[in-house]
């Protein structure tokens, strides 16, 4: 008979998919804080740039009192590029793609992220395919078409270029890259220190952006609610979300990690019905479900790893 599984190593297996799950929830409601903002508001990089200001300095006394903070030229710059990457090319492509597109469809494009990681991580030696991989990132993709239903798919008004969608992916290539970049750098220095590092870096890209725009003039027209929904966005949807992510990232491949990335914009989905009363349809329980089964898979065979 095999002997059960002391509570301490349970806990350490499953407190990764723990965070990773309660961090694309985050991630998720923080695309309703940012569609509510961006409704009555111009600047898009200042939004960006003082909601991960505000990020870099929720986690700054948690580095100070937790970390030690040892990280070499190389292990610097890589931090500021990816950071680029995540928090500033990102949030322009998707920003600028949401002028152009639904959000549904954007979403669609966004559960691309877990098959781009493998695919990227696997080119880069980062990680390895397989099926167990394969078939719960296609399963979490089906599940958040399935999800936003014929939204993701109905035609535009007018002329229609693509270009939206060609950023929206761009954006997904960007994310991608830093899932499959970024965590040997968590696995190898503090966790703290490189998130700020990264949010650093995404700043530094935003702020010429968030100049053009006038950042006083931005910030002075956001009234009481704009300033909860931004509270929220900082703390929670910036801090929050990326800390208990790359914690996860740090424990787990990227691949494992990106499977949980499709499950945000259904967040968002369910976050829009409760806080903006849109609709939800059975078809979104159905792509629920399917999307749930993709981060199941992978720890259900992390499970079986670990008694072989």
């Amino acid at each position: 008979m095999t002997a059960a599984a002391d509570p301490p190593d349970v806990l350490h297996r499953v407190l990764p998919h723990i965070a990773l799950f309660f961090a694309v929830v985050f991630l998720g409601t923080s695309f309703v804080a940012a569609r509510a903002i961006m409704a009555d508001h111009e600047g898009p990089a200042t939004l960006g740039l003082a909601r991960y200001v505000l990020g870099a300095l929720t986690l700054l006394p948690f580095a100070l009192a937790l970390s030690k903070w040892r990280i070499g030229p190389k292990a610097l710059a890589l931090s500021l590029v990816l950071g680029m990457l995540q928090f500033g090319l990102f949030h322009l492509f998707v920003n600028t793609a949401l002028q152009q597109i639904p959000a549904a469809r954007g979403a669609v494009i966004f559960a691309l992220i877990p098959i781009l990681t493998m695919l990227i991580a696997a080119a880069g030696g980062r990680d390895r395919l397989s099926w167990v991989m394969t078939a719960a990132a296609v399963l979490s993709f089906a599940g958040v078409a399935l999800a936003v239903g014929e939204a993701a798919f109905r035609p535009a008004v007018g002329g229609h270029s693509f270009l939206g969608e060609a950023l929206f992916f761009l954006a997904v290539c960007c994310g991608a890259t830093y899932n499959a970049f970024s965590a040997r750098l968590y696995q190898n220095h503090s966790l703290f220190a490189i998130s700020i590092l990264t949010m650093t870096g995404g700043c530094l890209f935003l702020l010429p952006w968030s100049l053009a725009e006038g950042p006083a003039d931005v910030l002075a027209t956001y009234t009481g609610d704009d300033w909860l929904w931004f509270a929220w966005l900082a703390v929670f949807g910036g801090a929050g979300s990326m800390g208990l992510f790359n914690y996860g990232l740090r424990r787990l491949s990227p691949t494992r990690a990106a499977i949980y990335v499709p499950l945000s914009p259904i967040a968002a989905t369910a976050a829009g019905a409760v806080l903006l009363g849109e609709t939800i349809t059975p078809l979104f329980l159905v792509g629920l479900a399917c999307a749930v089964a993709g981060p199941f898979l992978v720890a259900y065979s992390r499970r079986r790893e670990a008694r072989t």
